[in-house]
């Protein structure tokens, strides 16, 4: 009976320990992250001319712990959390708030490793430095050497910090550390299948199982290495590429044609904008070229100021290069963009009901 009483008063507090700590941290955490997914925010990091901006990251979120979860792990961890089935117990956690950042590639590892070390906004924890799971390997090539390598059997690959945020609606002696873990997107859906199986390599499971999980896991090491090894090979074109008005538009040239009438692209754009020009018969160099004089892009510029007072960004820049392609009198230009512009507000704001 004792023991039902001081779980119901442990829940209760818990709650209340969530609604004035934990949901803040965790709604700031994603707020903080979701700033990064944004090209702009990388600019601070100088890339060649010809290189379209880094974005790389695919998605962040961010989860508090589930109350089961939090009592589980202090019930199994007796030795570690002595005060029990209190908040105490929870505010010795690093994880009863979590934060997860996807990358598209093993490149971009090393990025967000940089930024998380240098920002302002973030502590990270030197009694819990950061942690690397991936091969010793692995390591030594994305430059993580002077980080703590760990190996988990399972295969899981990832790199972990413990950070508390440094400017938070949360008062500082009550600012809790939270971890978070940065991964390819490739590993991001391993960890998620070993997640729904259950598998814990620490505990009784069939060597034929551990063996299966090892196999899938250097597969998936292998094909990550891949991906990698495309991006780079992409990067190195991207760089190097020459181009005459008569060449297709691709994934190779678009971001030097692009900085050739001062646009600027996120590599995760690239696609979208070239369906884009292609949905409108803009197939070549010098098909954009054409389009992109001097007067129609000061147009662009001094439309959107004037409609929504601010500067387009590039996607914007080059929708209304795409749907003015064959004008020439200014009003139906000025009223073309008028249109992109009211089109995509509209879309913004399906997308959030949506």
């Amino acid at each position: 009976m004792r023991a039902s009483v001081d779980l119901i008063q442990f829940l209760e507090d818990y709650e209340q320990y969530a609604i004035d700590v934990l949901i803040p941290t965790k709604n700031e955490i994603e707020i903080l992250f979701r700033s990064w997914t944004d090209t702009a925010f990388w600019g601070k990091y100088p890339q060649p001319s010809r290189l379209p901006s880094p974005s790389p990251i695919q998605f962040v979120k961010a989860r508090k712990k589930r109350p089961e979860s939090v009592v589980d792990k202090i019930l199994r961890h007796k030795a570690f959390f002595t005060d029990g089935l209190t908040i105490d117990s929870v505010r010795a956690m690093n994880d009863a708030v979590a934060g997860r950042i996807v990358v598209y590639f093993l490149a971009n590892l090393p990025l967000i490793h940089r930024e998380i070390l240098n920002t302002e906004v973030l502590e990270v924890s030197t009694e819990n430095p950061p942690a690397v799971y991936l091969s010793e390997d692995l390591t030594r090539r994305l430059g993580f050497t002077d980080i703590r390598r760990v190996h988990k059997d399972s295969g899981y690959a990832s790199i972990h910090y413990i950070l508390r945020l440094r400017e938070s609606s949360v008062p500082k002696e009550k600012r809790p550390w939270f971890e978070l873990q940065v991964r390819t997107l490739a590993e991001h859906v391993w960890g998620e299948i070993e997640h729904i199986l259950g598998y814990k390599p620490d505990k009784r499971t069939s060597l034929a199982v551990r063996q299966q999980f090892q196999i899938i896991s250097s597969q998936l090491t292998a094909i990550d290495e891949h991906f990698n090894l495309l991006f780079e090979e992409l990067t190195r074109f991207q760089q190097e590429v020459t181009f005459v008005e008569g060449d297709p538009l691709n994934a190779e040239n678009l971001p030097a044609v692009l900085r050739d009438i001062n646009v600027g692209c996120a590599q995760k754009e690239i696609d979208g904008l070239l369906k884009l020009l292609n949905s409108r018969g803009i197939e070549t160099v010098g098909m954009l070229l054409d389009v992109a004089t001097v007067a129609r892009m000061d147009i662009i510029r001094n439309t959107y100021r004037g409609q929504d007072g601010r500067s387009p960004d590039n996607f914007e820049v080059v929708a209304s290069l795409a749907a003015i392609k064959g004008m020439e009198e200014q009003e139906k230009i000025v009223e073309a963009i008028r249109t992109q512009i009211n089109f995509l507000k509209a879309w913004e704001e399906i997308k959030k009901v949506s």
